[in-house]
């Protein structure tokens, strides 16, 4: 186990110090018998999900067992926006198996915006076939989401691509995501 020492001296606050002395005394003794009030996972999970076939197995957790309503997956987070006046690959893919994801609804979404009287398009493609696509006219940055996908039954390799209504437009991509809702 790591050992927390904090610079104390630079602090000039005897308050503050107080409190980060406070935090490092609690971060060293750190042990199993600091926590005698144990949170299971039944407190965490919704209480009547582990039933039937959704048991709790191998310690795995279904996500369906879980409180949140929906899940996102990057697709394409670039540190500066993608752009293009014609169609662009923006990278990477997602390995879609349905043998290992969940049932539920799926859905892309996408940060975009377009300079004025152009369409920007957010395309979720296996190859050349678009599984769902997202398009804005804003000029400002906005998220749209798709509607709900069809996702493919087998294996395949998932890229996102970026488009422009025509070269007199520029159209910019900021993020794109799968978003699950069990």
């Amino acid at each position: 186990m790591a050992y927390l020492d904090l610079p104390l001296f630079l602090v000039r606050s005897g308050e503050m110090a107080q409190i980060f002395q406070e935090i490092q005394l609690a971060v060293n003794r750190l042990n199993k018998d600091n926590f005698p009030n144990k949170v299971g996972a039944d407190d965490i999970l919704k209480g009547d999900s582990a039933t039937g076939r959704t048991l709790l197995k191998d310690h795995s957790t279904s996500l369906r067992k879980l409180e949140w309503l929906e899940w996102p997956i990057p697709l394409v987070v670039p540190v500066q926006p993608a752009t293009t006046t014609g169609s662009l690959d923006c990278g990477g893919f997602f390995l879609w198996d349905p043998v290992k994801f969940p049932g539920g609804s799926w859905y892309l979404e996408a940060a975009m915006q377009v300079t004025s009287g152009g369409t920007a398009t957010a395309q979720l493609k296996n190859g050349a076939t678009v599984v769902g696509s997202v398009s804005t006219t804003n000029t400002t940055w906005t998220v749209v989401r798709s509607a709900a996908l069809t996702m493919p039954t087998s294996q395949v390799a998932l890229t996102v691509t970026l488009t422009s209504s025509s070269t007199s437009y520029t159209a910019y991509l900021w993020a794109a995501r799968l978003i699950y809702v069990p």
